[in-house]
């Protein structure tokens, strides 16, 4: 029978804590890959099929890092979207989404770059994307263009939040707020 047990001290404990916490941090963004498991979607609440048009135009913030080392944003534009949802047949979980984007208002903002080119590089205004639907959300992951979206939706709206960003000679793309990409179904 063992009889040298030693209590922990604070300092270990907490170092313990400490080093869970960060496991968790690290490894729970992907568990899927850790466990080797893909987490299945939901069947969809309602059918997204259809034309979607932002109600009023929304502020897209541009980034680069071609005056700095850094990402920084560097100039912000008002884009009015259209996004046209087809199902995919055979998997209700898939659309195919065709996006359209009108950007006016296009303003610098005080940047590395001061008086100089912004590095931005704006995308072309038709862009065609798979996402996942899963209950009342919805998501793209496009590794090609690195662009994500994540939104909720109803019958009738659907919000979310869009970061793109890519690298090509330099890196350079445009983010929302948070849930600030606000869709109305036509």
């Amino acid at each position: 029978m063992r009889t040298d047990f030693r209590i922990p001290t604070r300092a270990a404990l907490g170092a313990a804590l400490i080093t869970a916490m960060l496991l968790l941090a690290v490894g729970g963004c992907n568990i899927d890959k850790t466990l080797g498991t893909s987490a299945i979607p939901l069947t969809p609440a309602r059918n997204l099929a259809g034309t979607w048009k932002t109600f009023a135009p929304v502020t897209f913030y541009y980034t680069s890092d071609f005056c700095s080392d850094t990402k920084e944003t560097v100039a912000a534009a008002d884009w009015t979207v259209t996004w046209i949802i087809t199902t995919v047949s055979g998997n209700e979980n898939k659309v195919n989404i065709q996006m359209t984007y009108a950007p006016s208002n296009y303003r610098r903002l005080t940047s590395s770059c001061g008086n100089l080119n912004s590095g931005y590089v704006p995308w072309v205004t038709l862009q065609f994307f798979t996402g996942t639907v899963s209950s009342s959300s919805l998501t793209i992951n496009d590794l090609n263009n690195d662009m994500n979206y994540s939104g909720a939706f109803t019958s009738t709206s659907l919000d979310g939040t869009w970061v793109h960003w890519e690298c090509i000679i330099y890196c350079t793309g445009e983010f929302t707020l948070a849930n600030q990409l606000k869709l109305i179904k036509q």
